[in-house]
């Protein structure tokens, strides 16, 4: 999640899991009838999932601009590609450590985020911890390349981020709020690509948040 309160619980809880959630039947969470699919069949959706993706992208940034998913040039700031690395990875990891500082406040302290935990420990709880850092891994560094590396220098930051936003969209109303902070985080992830023509910062930060939250959900 980001900065406002969804960002603190996940701008990117992996797409399979997204689309698992949107198409499953209410009734389905009723975990003692035992529907939701095993933390193995997830992982193997996951990577079968993001795989493909992470192609596409490198594919679409040559293919329409002759570069690199993972660099912009030119961006905001002129200057050496180490100093520009250096502040993407910085920013990267500032913008983590803050969104996954809120969380359990977050959780703590607002109905919603309560809510939106509730819902997605359904889901999360039955993963391994190396199976929360595989789906963070392939998700955050797959999704980056896509819609930062490869959509944003087509479409724009804006355009960019309501797509991101959109795509997180679930079967109720708490997920609107979900919605909204991926839209606020693609813009803080495309800020700092924009800025320093790094992807790896984004990638870092997105990644990172991922991992921990979806740690936190399982735990609590």
């Amino acid at each position: 999640m980001s900065v406002w309160p969804w960002l603190v619980l996940r701008p990117a809880l992996p797409c399979q899991i997204r689309v698992s959630l949107a198409l499953r039947p209410k009734e389905h969470f009723d975990t003692s009838r035992s529907t939701l699919p095993s933390p193995t069949s997830i992982t193997r959706l996951a990577l079968i999932a993001y795989a493909p993706l992470t192609v596409v992208a490198l594919a679409w940034a040559w293919l329409a601009g002759d570069r690199f998913a993972w660099s912009l040039d030119p961006s905001w700031l002129s200057a050496p590609y180490g100093l520009r690395l250096v502040l993407s990875l910085a920013l990267g990891l500032a913008l983590a450590l803050l969104v996954v500082a809120m969380t359990p406040r977050l959780v703590e302290r607002a109905n919603w985020a309560r809510a939106l935990h509730a819902e997605l420990k359904e889901i999360v709880s039955p993963l391994s911890s190396s199976e929360v850092t595989l789906l963070a891994v392939a998700s955050g560094l797959a999704e980056e390349l896509f819609f930062r590396g490869a959509m944003q220098p087509v479409l724009g930051l804006l355009l960019t981020s309501l797509i991101f936003g959109a795509l997180h969209v679930g079967p109720k109303g708490v997920f609107l709020a979900w919605a909204s902070w991926a839209f606020v985080m693609g813009v803080a992830f495309g800020s700092i690509f924009e800025l320093t023509g790094v992807l790896w910062g984004p990638v870092l930060a997105h990644v990172w948040i991922n991992q921990r939250n979806m740690a936190f959900i399982r735990r609590h």
